[in-house]
């Protein structure tokens, strides 16, 4: 987690006016630091530092989906190529994104639409 903050700071991010936390592997969570004045900035990251949907769309496996028609199929296509685009760059050792990649919940047992009838 550390070096996903390092990472983001020496890429030219700048969040200083919040306190970003781990708590456990599925939950993590982003504070206010200080009072925020109306219209202040409290977060900026660089272009080169998000993964878009375009880079999605351009990827080998998101060039094949929307051959076979796919972002109008499907129920949710800007998640599934977002989703599919992170699946790609994880099996690439030399990924840029590997900091943020590795830092991912394993599982998502925290999720309300993956509790069980007794949980929900």
């Amino acid at each position: 987690f550390e070096k996903l903050l390092k990472w983001l700071k020496e890429g030219g991010s700048n969040f200083d006016k919040l306190k970003i936390r781990y708590y456990t592997a599925d939950y993590r969570g982003v504070h206010a630091a200080r009072d925020i004045k109306k219209g202040e900035t409290i977060l900026y990251i660089p272009k080169e530092q998000i993964i878009s949907l375009e880079m999605a769309f351009a990827s080998p496996v998101g060039k094949k989906m929307f051959e076979k028609g796919l972002r109008q199929k499907l129920i949710s296509p800007k998640h599934s190529f977002l989703c599919t685009y992170i699946m790609q760059e994880r099996r690439k050792p030399d990924s840029q994104w590997n900091i943020y990649i590795d830092i991912l919940p394993k599982c998502y047992s925290n999720f309300p639409i993956f509790f069980t009838d007794e949980e929900k």
